[in-house]
């Protein structure tokens, strides 16, 4: 599960943001089942779900897009890239100064046995500094370092001899990993680490035809399919089952008379003639079922577009209730629906809010640090402007009344 997440000059973000799922000391209270999820005997509590609204523009894609960086640049900096090549990351280019300096990311996560902190520094041409921690489950138990690399020095923990093997016989190009490097030679944490992250699930809705793809692949396990149809069925989306025939989705629906008697199903061929809602709804069937399954993680941009309110409400629903979410999975999400706000799904330590300085750069803060009481309206409050993160708009009349 995801404690913390932290970025520095990364596309609008310019100063170190912090996102975190552990929960505060507030006294909460919400109207549907929404559960802590305890980290072991260590005495904190993570949330299953988190949203961030903001303004268009705010940086609320961003935040997510850091943690895609994050996970993709660990995955693939040694098996994807070649020495002397250039590194994909793009700093806060509004400051003369962070425009030549180094994008910043760490993670806090943990696997049930062990949390860990990792890591990394990273320029166009180098990974500057990188580092990695990890403590035992266990209250007062005690931040250990694996290793810590900055240039060309590295030093490693005594007890990582595969690491300190790499390290001698300089085995780490300059623009990949360790972690990464080491996972290839399977050592034992890097493996655990990138399996971690393998089951965490970045989507943007902007890449429908990504999504769509990868929904289609996994209608060839019968019983997945099923639950994918269910899943579809409960949405009251008119859809009778779901077939995948030549590579070819079809969708079936009940055919009536004129007296309303059932007389037999009709195709559709499904990304044509169903609805962008019910494609999308369709799309994300399989990242969540299978996060709830197995405790997995999904990060989700724009949930709401295209979404009717009730059924992102559920969504959200079953991460929080431990009955639909006993693994501990975890959600977050960007989002523009208000409605959300007043449904009682969420503590205030769940809602986050991004807004632009008056330099560009993106600041993200959490609705716990308002003193609101966990009854207040929040939609009201927030669309009135008393939690900042809304947009400045101003005098549209004077368009058209400048052509009068």
């Amino acid at each position: 599960m995801i404690l913390e997440f932290c970025a520095t000059n990364y596309l609008s973000i310019k100063d170190e943001l912090k996102l975190s799922f552990v929960a505060t000391s507030l006294k909460e209270s919400t109207s549907e089942p929404n559960k802590l999820f305890d980290v072991g005997d260590t005495g904190i509590s993570l949330l299953r779900s988190a949203v961030i609204y903001g303004a268009n523009a705010s940086g609320k894609s961003n935040v997510l897009k850091a943690f895609a960086f994050y996970k993709q640049f660990i995955t693939d900096s040694f098996k994807n890239s070649q020495a002397g090549e250039t590194i994909d990351v793009e700093t806060f280019r509004l400051n003369a100064t962070t425009v030549s300096e180094p994008a910043t990311m760490e993670a806090t996560f943990t696997d049930g046995e062990f949390i860990y902190r990792y890591g990394f520094e990273v320029s166009s041409n180098a990974v500057e500094v990188e580092w990695l921690y990890k403590r035992a489950c266990k209250k007062r138990a005690k931040e250990v370092e694996l290793f810590y690399r900055e240039a060309d020095n590295t030093s490693v923990h005594p007890k990582s001899s595969l690491l300190q093997e790499l390290v001698n016989k300089k085995m780490v190009r300059n623009n990949a990993l360790l972690l990464s490097t080491a996972a290839q030679f399977n050592e034992t944490t890097a493996v655990s680490i990138l399996q971690w992250l393998s089951n965490t699930q970045v989507l943007f809705c902007s890449e429908d035809e990504l999504l769509w793809q990868n929904a289609i692949k996994y209608l060839d396990d019968e019983v997945m399919r099923q639950r994918i149809t269910d899943f579809a069925r409960y949405a009251d989306l008119g859809i009778e089952s779901i077939v995948k025939t030549d590579n070819r989705l079809v969708s079936q629906h009940r055919q009536y008379d004129d007296e309303g008697r059932e007389m037999n199903n009709v195709s559709f061929a499904f990304n044509r003639n169903e609805s962008e809602g019910t494609i999308k709804y369709f799309s994300l069937a399989y990242p969540i079922i299978d996060a709830l399954d197995n405790g997995k993680r999904v990060v989700i941009d724009e949930l709401d577009s295209k979404l009717h309110p009730l059924l992102v409400r559920r969504i959200v629903a079953l991460f929080n209730d431990p009955s639909t979410n006993p693994k501990g999975a975890q959600l977050l999400f960007t989002a523009h629906d208000t409605f959300l706000l007043s449904a009682g799904l969420f503590r205030r330590d769940q809602v986050w809010f991004t807004q632009k300085n008056n330099f560009g750069a993106t600041e993200l803060y959490s609705l716990a640090e308002y003193k609101v009481r966990s009854s207040s309206p929040f939609e009201k409050d927030y669309l009135q402007g008393k939690y900042g993160a809304t947009p400045l708009i101003g005098d549209m009349e004077n368009v058209f009344n400048s052509v009068k």
